[in-house]
């Protein structure tokens, strides 16, 4: 976790990154990951497909506002990265906002912020949960905008927007 994962996410390979962090996860703490995973069946069994039914909303508002190309894309958060948070923050699953992240791909930086605009007008943002990363790069070059929503079905969802050239870079 201290060597490997932070080499594979530097040099691009987030998928390895993702694998290490989950092996090292269930050898480290069982429990922890058990816990997290059983929570996340349950709230698959809740709300069904979820994820896709709110990619479906935000394709629909993006489309409508007049960007059409946008590319929406959603996952459920691993069950380290939701962890880590946890124990980042000292809260409990429920109250992280971010267990299920969007990413709005867009052709320009200007359109990142339209889509953000369209996002924003659409949806209460959560006051304190925006970055702009895009005027602002981190120190590694990341460009981003994030903003935390009260999304569609009324749920706290996390939206990243970016061109496809940001993320291919990310």
């Amino acid at each position: 976790l201290e060597i490997y994962t932070p080499l594979a996410e530097r040099i691009g390979m987030q998928a390895l990154k993702d694998e290490l962090e989950d092996l090292a996860f269930a050898q480290l703490n069982p429990d922890g990951r058990e816990a997290i995973l059983e929570r996340l069946e349950y709230l698959k069994g809740q709300e069904g497909d979820l994820p896709s039914r709110i990619i479906k909303q935000l394709r629909a508002d993006l489309e409508k506002e007049g960007l059409p190309d946008a590319e929406v894309l959603g996952r459920i958060k691993k069950p380290y990265s939701i962890w880590r948070k946890m124990q980042r923050k000292n809260v409990d699953i429920e109250q992280l906002a971010d267990i299920i992240a969007f990413r709005v791909i867009v052709a320009s930086p200007a359109d990142c912020y339209a889509a953000l605009g369209v996002v924003h007008s659409a949806y209460a943002m959560l006051p304190g949960r925006f970055k702009d990363f895009i005027s602002t790069p981190k120190p590694n070059g990341y460009r981003s905008l994030h903003t935390t929503v009260i999304g569609p079905e009324r749920r706290k969802i996390e939206v990243q927007i970016r061109t496809a050239e940001m993320h291919d870079v990310c």
